[in-house]
């Protein structure tokens, strides 16, 4: 049994398997380690990238010594017949730091990236049935959600990437079946696909086609209303180009697919699933050369020059909230006065709140001490000792210094699950129709917009103003960004600290609420002929 190969899981929960028999992968910590050089397969992983992946902005004062012993762990667990206290072939540390050396075919990740170029390749050699079960295996390699129970930024942009991935295979599985015909036997998977992917418009122009083949115009046409109500309810835009013209050949009674041809098979490329998540390395930035004044400048994109957009709504005013928050410590004479803080520390995600809730209850407690402990009066006394009028002055003050502090908290809400909901959604959009995003000043708060994209901010686009509304950035840091875009844009918030602009403690306390838009490419110079 020991000797079987183990076979690593990732889309789903993280599973180790030799043989039939699933390895129990020990602490929390230690299987998020154990993600980290899975989606760095084959690659060195440097121990301060590891930390800062699986501790993020709290990392512990010898990271590296816990990174190591989580490391003996896993050597244990997966090579159990090397020697122990050798860093043996399976798990080796090298001067650029810990690499994972497993076959590709061990790791489910990496064989459904294989699945997906496979089928690619059988597609453009026309061998459609084949490629139609390629795509099929591997995508019955997924189990669930992708990295299950793993959180933070690295483990949050490798579980995006790896459903782009797999909502691209869908399409192309879809491409390829409506091109053979099977019309009839890819509706119940798009139904249930346009369902968990929503923003994919390709599967529900995939699901117009078959309705439309199979005789059923006017189910195809309510597709598309649907799809134009989600996309005006839900970002204020029509559906793109691509599900519009799908509509437009369904009235017009046009066939798709009249040839086993997929005319789609070039607009779009499966994402990488097993895409590093180290920052990328610094590159060579050419220095900033001014515009010449004497060469026209290109026009100013669509939402600079288009009528302002109406207001995003405002939104309620959070009155029940408020009321609790201050009503709370003087229902409960002051006890209560740190649960407030506790819940609003846990909701929006800052452990400062939590401090607070613990001043307060300390504060309680010492009261109690002072009120009842220290110099406590017989109860037929005339008047109360010294200290415990000290404790009832305490705690008339803690009510009333927690119930104004905590109201006054309340009525200025910061992150929140909506928020962090709608930021996921809208990254969601742009990474599906970038430059839809962009014509809609996504990540732009200094626009008007009728829409909420829950605080997001565009590194490419944003005014420093913008950037300066973030914890912990400076003007001057806000200035140096928008420098380095000049000079080259940012494919990706974690360029910051590969240039050298941020920490990684900064970006991680920020990196929720960064964006990275491609700009659009400048419109070409008409040529003039004589």
């Amino acid at each position: 049994m020991a000797d079987d190969p183990v076979r690593f899981e990732l889309l789903g929960d993280l599973r180790a398997i030799r043989g039939n028999t699933t390895l129990e992968l020990g602490p929390a910590k230690q299987r998020a380690v154990l993600a980290v050089l899975l989606l760095n397969a084959g690659r060195p992983v440097p121990v301060p990238q590891i930390v800062d992946a699986v501790w993020g902005d709290e990392p512990p004062e010898n990271g590296a010594n816990v990174v190591q012993k989580y490391v003996a762990g896993l050597r244990r667990l997966l090579d159990p017949d090397h020697a122990p206290r050798t860093p043996g072939e399976l798990l080796p540390l090298t001067s650029a730091g810990y690499t994972l050396r497993v076959e590709p075919d061990a790791v489910d990740a990496l064989r459904f990236e294989a699945g997906v170029t496979q089928a690619s390749a059988l597609r453009k050699s026309g061998r459609f049935p084949e490629a139609a079960a390629a795509l099929r295996d591997a995508l019955r390699l997924w189990q669930g959600e992708a990295l299950a129970g793993l959180t933070g930024p690295v483990f949050e942009a490798a579980r995006t990437r790896l459903v782009e991935a797999r909502a691209t295979a869908w399409e192309k599985w879809a491409e390829i079946e409506l091109a053979r015909g099977n019309h009839t036997g890819v509706m119940p998977d798009l139904a249930r696909l346009v369902e968990q992917f929503p923003l994919r418009e390709g599967l529900r122009a995939h699901l117009m086609i078959a309705l439309h083949q199979a005789g059923r115009q006017a189910e195809a046409l309510a597709v598309f209303r649907d799809a134009r109500d989600y996309f005006l309810d839900e970002f204020g835009v029509e559906p793109g180009e691509k599900l519009q013209e799908t509509h437009r050949k369904i009235l017009r009674g046009e066939q798709f697919y009249t040839e086993p041809v997929d005319p789609w098979a070039e607009a779009s490329a499966p994402s990488s699933p097993a895409a590093p998540v180290s920052p990328p390395a610094p590159a060579y930035v050419p220095p900033y050369v001014p515009p010449d004044p004497t060469v026209a400048t290109p026009p100013p994109p669509a939402w600079e020059t288009a009528p302002p957009l109406p207001p995003p709504t405002r939104r309620r005013f959070p009155l029940a909230e408020v009321i609790a928050a201050a009503l709370l410590p003087l229902l409960l004479c002051s006890i209560g006065g740190w649960i407030y803080f506790a819940y609003a520390g846990a909701r929006r995600h800052d452990r400062r709140l939590f401090y607070v809730a613990g001043g307060y209850l300390g504060l309680f407690v010492l009261a109690c001490v002072m009120f009842f402990g220290v110099d406590p009066t017989p109860m037929d006394a005339d008047r109360p000792s010294a200290a415990e009028v000290v404790g009832l002055v305490m705690w008339f003050a803690i009510a009333v210094g927690s119930a104004i502090h905590g109201g006054v908290l309340a009525s200025h809400p910061g992150d929140s699950p909506d928020d962090r909901a709608l930021r996921a959604q809208a990254r969601l959009f742009a990474a599906y129709n970038p430059a839809q995003a962009l014509r809609l000043g996504m990540g732009r708060p200094d626009l008007g917009r009728p829409y909420d994209d829950g605080g997001l901010i565009d590194l490419n686009h944003a005014p420093s103003h913008a950037l300066t509304h973030l914890p912990g950035i400076t003007p001057e840091m806000a200035q140096q960004i928008i420098i380095g875009r000049l000079q080259r844009p940012y494919a990706q918030p974690e360029e910051l600290v590969a240039r050298g602009l941020l920490t990684s403690k900064q970006l991680h306390r920020i990196g929720s609420w960064l964006i990275c838009l491609p700009p659009q490419p400048a419109p070409a110079a008409p040529q003039w002929g004589y």
